[in-house]
C-alpha cells in the first residue's frame, strides 16, 4: 500500500469516526462527513470504482453499528445497514467529486451535494412506504402521497438542512485543504 493510499485512507476514517458526533448532542443531527467525504473519494482516488467503494464502504460500516447499537429501536432485528438510497446518492456524489479541478467547481460541487442530498433522501422519506423504504418497526412518518405531503416532508427536514451544510463545507475544507498541504509536504503522497 502506497503512503498516499494510507494518507486517503486515514482521511477518510477520521470522517467516519466523526460521525459518531450527533452522540455527543442530538442537535449535532446531519453535521456529518459523509458527503464531504464522497466527494473527496472522488476527487483523489485512482479510478471511479475506488472512488465508489471508499464512499459507501465506510458509510456501510458505520450504518451497521449506528443501526445496531444507537438506534436499535428503529429495526426489526439486526440491520445490514443497506440504504440503498442513500449509498447511490454518495456514489453519485464522489462521481461528482472527480470533476473538481479548481475553486469554482469545488464550491459547486459542495452546493450540488448538500441540496442534492436534501432534496433526494427527502424525496425517498416522501415516498418511503409506497417504494419500500423507511424504518420497518413502525417509527416512519408516513406522508400524504401528494404536493402537499411533500412539501410538508422537505419543511419537516428543514431544520436539518443548516448542520448539513454547515458540515459540507467544514469538513470539505479540511479533507481537500488537509490532504493539499499533506501532499505538498510529503512528495510520496502526490497523485
Amino acid at each position: 500500500m502506497t503512503k498516499r493510499t494510507m494518507v486517503l485512507l486515514g482521511f477518510l476514517a477520521l470522517a467516519v469516526a466523526s460521525r459518531f458526533l450527533i452522540l455527543l448532542n442530538p442537535s449535532w443531527a446531519n453535521f456529518s462527513p459523509v458527503s464531504s467525504m464522497a466527494l473527496f473519494a472522488g476527487a483523489y482516488a485512482l479510478n471511479q470504482k475506488q472512488a465508489i467503494l471508499w464512499s459507501i464502504l465506510p458509510i456501510w460500516i458505520s450504518n451497521l453499528i449506528l443501526n445496531n447499537v444507537v438506534y436499535p429501536q428503529y429495526f426489526e432485528g439486526f440491520s445490514w445497514g443497506f440504504d440503498v438510497v442513500h449509498l447511490g446518492i454518495f456514489a453519485c456524489i464522489a462521481l461528482l467529486g472527480s470533476r473538481i479541478s479548481n475553486v469554482g467547481s469545488f464550491v459547486g460541487a459542495n452546493v450540488i451535494s448538500v441540496l442534492g442530498f436534501f432534496i433526494l433522501s427527502n424525496l425517498a422519506v416522501w415516498a418511503g412506504d409506497v417504494i419500500g423504504y423507511g424504518f420497518k418497526a413502525g417509527n416512519a412518518v408516513v406522508y400524504a402521497k401528494d404536493l402537499s405531503g411533500l412539501m410538508t416532508c422537505y419543511a419537516a427536514a428543514l431544520p436539518f438542512l443548516k448542520n448539513a451544510i454547515m458540515s459540507q463545507f467544514l469538513f470539505s475544507a479540511a479533507l481537500f485543504g488537509g490532504f493539499e498541504l499533506v501532499k505538498n509536504k510529503v512528495l510520496a503522497v502526490q497523485r
